[in-house]
């Protein structure tokens, strides 16, 4: 069994690089958007993608795997123990809308006709306000880890 010290270092470590990852992600993108005539957004998108390869699978299987090895070092019940539902709840709402929505999106921004500004405009106002509601999920999850309410 792995010192519980070192999961819970790995458990923040985790969530520093996914909560990081997608909300700098979504303030850079929402920056080199509005400058689209001057950097080409397919380049952007493409960072996207790589950026969430690295850092947020990295660091979501990082925070889910300690996560779970540190529920069976504390013999937690997870249905008993409401901060350890809504957090888990949190990130699950979240990973399903990267899933099915984010990185879809995300590979149409990489593919749209840099002079297609309209499909441009459409695909990324979805993607920032679908992104931006996961991230919140993600802080809410955060909160209820901490807070333990």
């Amino acid at each position: 069994m792995v010192d519980p010290g070192w999961l819970r270092v790995a458990h923040v470590v985790g969530a520093v690089l996914l909560v990081g990852n997608v909300t700098v992600t979504g303030l850079w993108a929402a920056y080199l958007y509005q400058a689209r005539r001057e950097v080409p957004f397919r380049i952007v998108a493409r960072a996207i993608l790589w950026t969430d390869l690295v850092f947020t699978v990295g660091g979501g299987t990082l925070l889910v795997v300690s996560g779970a090895l540190l529920v069976r070092a504390g013999g937690y019940a997870i249905s008993d123990t409401p901060w350890l539902v809504q957090g888990i709840a949190a990130l699950a709402a979240s990973a399903v809308l990267w899933v099915t929505v984010l990185l879809p999106d995300q590979w149409r921004l990489e593919r749209i006709a840099p002079a297609d500004d309209a499909t441009l405009k459409r695909v990324f106002l979805r993607w920032s306000i679908v992104g931006w509601t996961a991230t919140a999920l993600l802080f809410y999850g955060l909160w209820a880890m901490v807070s333990k309410r």
